[in-house]
């Protein structure tokens, strides 16, 4: 009865650990704790009356469910993942102690230590950053740990009814496994990378619509020089002689800057971030706003991918169309970067806010944080936030004499 409780205590210090670390929820301990003594006591209970090994899933499910208050459905899958890599691991590091170690009780408590050591070094290093349940795809993962579901189940009835189909086998099913998980993770590196490179056939395809609008406007306008001229050898032929200059200048200024602006998108390699300059020069001619942007290649498309660079740079210049447009924003201006300083990338966002908005700037980025009380509103600068800390990347805000100053910028570019 001991000997299983410490087993049943370890294995459920393991497994209960490894779930925390890859659900970035290792910031209680007190609530890991107490779940590990929960579980460990029941499945104690349950291997004592020898229940079905169903209802020790069933009660370590439960547990975390309702301790870390997760989708059912969500604890279900990555918790038989867990139990997956756990049971794969240990039939590995059994493979090896058989050689030296022929006791079951020491064989398995020194699975189970060096188990709960190998995760604390885990957890320990930058691996937990990069490696979690929130990476995983949801359109995907749902078959894959499926998939080890079953293999966990399997390997369960394995041992419970013919142990030692395993233990005479031990070389044998070590290499099955490892073969599984191997053959497993490259299948859903190979269906992630195909999906991406879908999503980003479809984004293309989406602004080489707009690239498209770009060509067009800047033939047009070499069209329009024509009429151009003849406006201005009519203003030379109307207007007295001392005022020539200045009709001229007054008509050619609006014009030379918005020609100026669409001549410069040219020489933005970067499709996506080219055709949202784009749309918001036209949104900012239509509404009389002044819209400056600096684009350097090669800054971001390291860093994000297609569909980041479009929710950053949509989300943050959504924000500051939407302020300058109040009707007591008396400045309307808005500013846009990319660029870098001493090596580190910037993505720069910069506009006027109105004279009524009291921004708390350490709120801004909170989930559902807005300066209107819409409950559907607040959501942008936290998904900005979000994006730019899965890539290592720093975000700050500042309020300067009635202008807020979004700087995101990475110390590293390859982050």
């Amino acid at each position: 009865m001991l000997n299983d409780a410490v087993i049943n205590s370890l294995d459920t210090i393991n497994i209960i650990y490894l779930w925390v670390i890859l659900n970035k929820k290792n910031n209680s301990f007190y609530r890991l704790l107490f779940s590990i003594i929960i579980c460990s006591s029941l499945l104690t209970f349950d291997e004592y009356f020898k229940l079905n090994f169903i209802f020790a899933y069933i009660i370590l499910i439960t547990v975390v469910k309702v301790i870390y208050e997760k989708k059912l459905k969500d604890v279900t899958l990555e918790l038989f993942l867990i139990l997956f890599i756990e049971m794969s691991f240990q039939l590995i590091i059994s493979l090896i102690i058989n050689i030296v170690v022929h006791d079951d009780y020491i064989n398995a408590i020194s699975g189970e230590l060096l188990t709960l050591v190998t995760i604390v070094i885990f957890s320990k290093v930058n691996w937990n950053k990069k490696i979690s349940f929130e990476r995983i795809n949801n359109d995907v993962s749902m078959y894959f740990i499926s998939t080890f579901s079953m293999d966990v189940i399997i390997f369960k009835i394995i041992l419970i009814y013919n142990n030692t189909m395993i233990s005479n086998n031990l070389f044998i099913t070590a290499i099955i496994v490892a073969i599984s998980v191997v053959s497993q993770i490259l299948i859903y590196i190979s269906i992630i990378r195909g999906m991406k490179e879908n999503q980003k056939l479809k984004i293309s395809k989406e602004y080489n619509e707009v690239i498209n609008e770009i060509v067009q406007e800047i033939k047009q306008r070499q069209h329009d020089f024509v009429n151009y001229k003849n406006t201005i050898r009519g203003i030379v032929e109307v207007v007295d002689e001392n005022k020539i200059g200045n009709a001229i200048r007054n008509y050619i200024k609006d014009e030379d800057i918005y020609d100026n602006k669409i001549n410069e998108l040219i020489y933005i390699d970067n499709i996506i971030m080219k055709s949202i300059i784009y749309r918001n020069m036209c949104k900012a001619k239509k509404y009389n706003i002044n819209f400056q942007y600096r684009i350097d290649n090669d800054v971001l498309d390291s860093i994000f991918g297609y569909n980041e660079i479009s929710n950053l740079l949509n989300n943050l210049l959504n924000n500051a169309f939407e302020e300058v447009m109040k009707d007591d924003c008396i400045k309307k201006n808005i500013e846009i970067k990319i660029l870098k300083k001493n090596k580190i990338p910037h993505l720069i966002v910069k506009n006027q806010i109105a004279e009524s908005n009291n921004i708390n700037v350490n709120e801004i980025l909170t989930r559902g944080y807005s300066t209107k009380n819409i409950g559907t509103r607040g959501y942008g600068l936290y998904n900005v936030e979000e994006i730019i800390t899965s890539h290592k990347g720093c975000l700050e805000v500042k309020l300067e004499s009635k202008e807020i100053v979004f700087d995101i910028y990475f110390n590293n570019s390859l982050a």
